[in-house]
């Protein structure tokens, strides 16, 4: 604190014009310098603030929520894992038997895009989100206008204001418009209005949103009916530990009770919890179920962020010592009119503390030039509105701790000038004192940069990894249709897969509830020989293996010429789970029915490299409501734009139950969705790893530049006793390199055990290569003889005679 208001001081009284005038004229003699120096510092604080916008987008998730701390979702543990949906009579039951729980509320997600046509024509809803009005109390959301009315009979449809705008674009107002559902002369359905803008992003979004009282009224009330997400708003006070048991007491006694669940020998045996609370707080970043990866990428920017930001503080420290001797008989002359040594420090930390604001004007310049493209690369809607108060003190911590990181150090050192040496010249014709703590925040500096280097070499080759690696089935070339019509009797749709058919080049057609890439499939719990295991259920029609070119590791694929709706196929994790000696013929319990296993196929990785294959059952019965939907063509490659034209052409007479909406997807865009994240990772640490290589050739520039001008007099001598270039530029290169090799040395353990942290959150990786390993060091070792033998070929150009006058 001292030393910040003797800064401010400093700043206000102390330095003077002439102090001002001296500072000004110095800076403009060394404008190169000065130039690379505060552009450094500009781009570091830039990155800082870049990563600071994003992390404080990703960790505001509800924060605004005034009750966030006190809402839960409630989860289920299964088997094989978790998931965030429970029978709908379990709200219920909750709000009656806990007294500690506010409120409960629950949402169900429609598995599929809804039409809806307005006089603007026909649109897409991608959201379509049910929900009891006490959701709108737990989370937050209010209509636009008006209050919504809990006991209401009737639903209330809300819109988001982008829907709104998107559905009508003429009209101000949508309260009590009216919208289409599924085509131009479906069911009429009125909008109650917009639902408000909320302070900060939310964990629940949606286009369209519909409140009713009871969500689950005249729909499946068993507990084997797992569709619904519940939400808890608990007392202030409660017990959350104690609160999650007696909810789990709760569930399993009214599931051993119900007659449709098929496993319950294990929920009866079950040594742990089945039910978990989830908070609020972690739904977006680290939720008990699903994946993590939003916040391994937020930690690892962060971290980043803040080694880039240590990196450009040392790097200004060493350019701002290399320039020293220029101040050198300004330092003296001051001493010897009386000026004490504090007062020169803080002149210099008033002087570094300028710089400092200054780097920082130009970053944000570089921000608000930069932000369109940072959001792209990482499919946020950041803006410079967004720096709240606490971003503000976080920038003016920064500023302040930057400006002591990078201005003690220098300012002493100047300050301990010696009037006497400097005024004759001698006080740099010694060696460097400091040259080894400058020779330090060298190696720490590319110790860095190459560490990011590696990783950022490993990231790509595991991207390279999962878009080469064979998923299990074939995407390319294949289409899938978004369809409204329900075909969960192959027999039924056999009419429209023959009519597809016959458009030339169709090699396979065939329909399913799900596509690798999309939606996760449901699970549920099935029963083989009294033991229970979690299963990814998929409704699919004939031709699904075909179309998908899934291979068949034994038995037989559904057919035709042997149709069974009471027949399963099962993938290869399946069987190894079911630990079966040969698992054809096997009968399975679950959805309502037995089934008959009748083949085994090759696992597929539907849900990317992250996350191990889970075991799935395919079916062509309509079973716990898994409705088969998703229409997917397998056609030659030639034959697609073909093949697109003539079913939008046809499409009204080809699909009966749905004929007014043709929306096409090709599947290997889909599935290449779910490596967005790890690209974009991808994506900013190159540009880290280009700022950090760039910060660190400045810093080995500044220490070369001071090296060699400490060397000066002996580089003369050896010049005059015969020494060639090549030998100088050997002599003087040569502890760089060391430098360089040392760096490595450190980076190296570093980067292997970082790398190999990132690998371990896929299910399916790459194993560490020495290649990322020497890649790195040979551009290392490039960068060096790039930004240091440049500067010393130079040096040794010059006359010795000039030199040794001095």
């Amino acid at each position: 604190m001292y030393i910040v208001c003797g800064i401010t001081s400093q700043l206000n009284i102390g330095m003077n014009n002439i102090n001002f005038k001296i500072a000004l004229r110095t800076f403009l003699k060394g404008k190169w310098y000065n130039f690379l120096n505060i552009t450094g510092l500009a781009l570091g604080l830039a990155g800082f603030i870049f990563v600071t916008l994003y992390i404080d987008n990703e960790t505001g998730y509800d924060a605004w929520n005034k009750n966030s701390n006190r809402i839960y979702l409630v989860e289920r543990e299964m088997p094989n894992g978790s998931s965030p949906y429970t029978p709908g009579k379990l709200a219920a039951s909750i709000k009656s038997q806990c007294p500690e729980v506010e409120e409960t509320g629950r949402t169900n997600t429609a598995l599929f895009q809804l039409p809806f046509y307005t006089p603007s024509g026909r649109f897409l809803v991608k959201q379509w989100l049910g929900a009891d009005y006490a959701i709108a109390k737990i989370l937050g959301i209010k209509p636009k206008g008006f209050e919504l009315n809990a006991n209401s009979a009737t639903p209330t449809i809300l819109l988001s204001k982008n829907m709104a705008r998107v559905l009508f674009p003429r009209d101000s107002s949508v309260q009590n418009k009216t919208v289409n559902m599924m085509s131009a002369n479906g069911a009429p359905m009125p909008i109650a209005g917009v639902a408000g803008d909320l302070p900060g992003n939310t964990n629940l979004s949606f286009d369209c949103i519909g409140f009713s009282k009871d969500i689950t009224e005249g729909k499946d009330q068993s507990y084997a009916n797992r569709i619904y997400k519940t939400y808890l708003l608990v007392k202030p006070g409660a017990d959350i530990a104690r609160l999650s048991k007696k909810i789990d007491k709760i569930y399993k006694d009214a599931a051993m009770a119900d007659s449709s669940l098929v496993a319950k020998e294990a929920l009866s045996s079950s040594a742990g919890p089945v039910i978990y609370l989830d908070p609020l707080k972690n739904l977006h970043l680290k939720p008990h179920y699903g994946s993590k990866v939003n916040d391994q990428v937020v930690k690892g920017l962060a971290i980043l962020a803040i080694i880039i930001l240590v990196i450009t503080g040392v790097n200004f420290t060493n350019l701002y010592i290399s320039q020293a001797h220029r101040r050198a008989k300004e330092v003296g002359v001051k001493k010897v009119n009386g000026i004490t040594k504090r007062q020169i420090i803080l002149q210099f930390l008033a002087e570094i503390f300028m710089q400092c604001l200054f780097a920082l004007v130009f970053a944000l310049v570089v921000v608000y030039i930069g932000l369109p493209y940072f959001n792209r690369l990482l499919g946020v809607d950041l803006l410079l509105s967004g720096i709240n108060f606490k971003i503000i003190a976080q920038l003016a911590g920064t500023l302040i701790v930057l400006t002591l990181l990078a201005g003690v150090y220098p300012s002493i050192v100047m300050a301990g000038f010696k009037p006497a040496e400097v005024l004759r010249g001698s006080q740099f014709t010694k060696g460097d004192t400091f040259a080894w703590i400058r020779g330090g925040i060298t190696v720490l500096q590319f110790t860095f940069a190459i560490a990011f280097v590696i990783t950022l070499i490993v990231i790509g080759r595991q991207v390279d990894f999962m878009h080469s690696e064979d998923p299990g089935f074939t995407a390319r070339q294949v289409v899938y249709i978004d369809n409204m019509g329900i075909y969960n009797d192959p027999q039924k749709f056999a009419l429209v897969s023959d009519r597809i058919k016959t458009i030339p080049g169709v090699r396979d057609v065939s329909v399913a509830s799900n596509v690798p890439g999309g939606l996760i499939p449901a699970t549920q719990e099935y029963a083989v020989e009294g033991k229970s295991y979690a299963m990814q259920t998929i409704g699919i029609g004939y031709g699904y293996f075909e179309t998908l070119n899934i291979g068949l590791k034994d038995g037989k694929v559904f057919s035709v010429a042997a149709a069974d709706p009471a027949s399963a196929v099962i993938n290869q994790t399946a069987a190894k789970a079911m630990a079966l000696a040969n698992p054809i013929g096997a009968t399975i319990k679950g959805c309502g029915g037995a089934y008959k296993i009748i083949g085994v196929v090759n696992d597929v990785k539907a849900n990317g490299f992250e996350e191990k294959v889970k075991p799935t059952i395919y079916l062509t019965k309509n079973v716990c409501g898994i409705n088969a939907t998703q229409i997917m063509i397998s056609a030659e490659a030639k034959a697609i734009p073909t093949l697109l034209t003539t079913l939008n052409h046809q499409w009204k007479d080809i699909n009966k139950l749905d004929g007014d909406n043709f929306n096409y997807h090709f599947l290997d865009e889909t599935y290449g969705l779910l490596f967005k994240k790890q690209e974009q990772l991808q994506s900013v640490l190159a540009c880290f790893s280009a700022l950090a290589i760039f910060i660190s050739s400045l810093g080995i520039f500044a220490s070369a530049a001071q090296a060699i001008r400490l060397r000066t007099k002996e580089i003369a001598i050896r010049k005059v006793f015969g020494a060639q270039a090549r030998q100088l530029l050997v002599i003087l290169s040569k502890p760089f390199f060391y430098i360089v090799l040392m760096a490595n040395a450190i980076a190296w353990p570093l980067a292997f055990v970082i790398a190999g942290k990132w690998l371990q959150t896929f299910a399916y990786r790459i194993p560490v290569s020495y290649v990322p390993f020497v890649i790195a060091l040979a551009v290392s070792i490039v960068i060096v003889a790039l930004t240091v033998c440049l500067q010393t070929l130079r040096a040794v150009r010059f006359n010795p005679a000039v030199k040794l006058k001095v």
